[in-house]
């Protein structure tokens, strides 16, 4: 049906949006006009079940397959990790500029982010020290990871990058040429 199943008015505008896989919780993050705030709702309530107040606008959110963890990234150069459960962040991680975008692995392990500081970011849920850090030379736009947390993708304006977990050496690298 194209009829909602319910709908919820949060800060705006609302700059991104993701879903559990099993579709049982909606992460949102938002920003401008000093509404800077991370929102986890349950699919069954147009009330959001906690929010939390960043430091800048949320570029980016994403959450694990089960909905157990949630990660977001923003203006203010912060990388966040939250449980589900609560919406104080089971840590945070400063990076030297804006954080364009953020992902998790299936079982919520691996988390990587893209930023302005020209780094691509990867850490494991204990820690707010990532693994490893890359240096792309350019500003990090986009990042993905896979299912099982194995292979890290990255852009930045003009490289695309491939990455094992286990190393910060891209296993290769492709120039777009823009």
């Amino acid at each position: 049906s194209s009829t909602p199943l319910w709908s919820s008015t949060v800060g705006e505008p609302v700059q991104s949006v993701a879903i559990s896989a099993d579709g049982e919780y909606i992460a949102v993050g938002t920003g401008g006009w000093g509404e800077d705030e991370v929102y986890l709702f349950g699919k069954d309530s147009s009330t959001p079940l906690w929010s939390y107040t960043t430091g800048g606008d949320v570029y980016s959110v994403a959450i694990s397959a089960d909905g157990e963890y949630i990660v977001a990234g923003g203006y203010d150069g912060e990388v966040y990790l939250f449980d589900k459960d609560n919406s104080t962040p089971l840590w945070s991680y400063t990076t030297g500029d804006s954080v364009y975008s953020v992902a998790i692995s299936a079982d919520g392990e691996y988390i990587a982010a893209g930023s302005d500081d020209y780094h691509i970011y990867l850490f494991d849920k204990d820690s707010s020290t990532p693994l490893w850090s890359y240096d792309s030379g350019d500003d990090v736009r986009s990042v993905a990871i896979s299912a099982d947390g194995e292979y890290i993708a990255a852009s930045s304006y003009n490289k695309t990058y491939l990455f094992d977990k286990d190393n910060s050496t891209p296993l290769w690298s492709y120039d777009t040429g823009s």
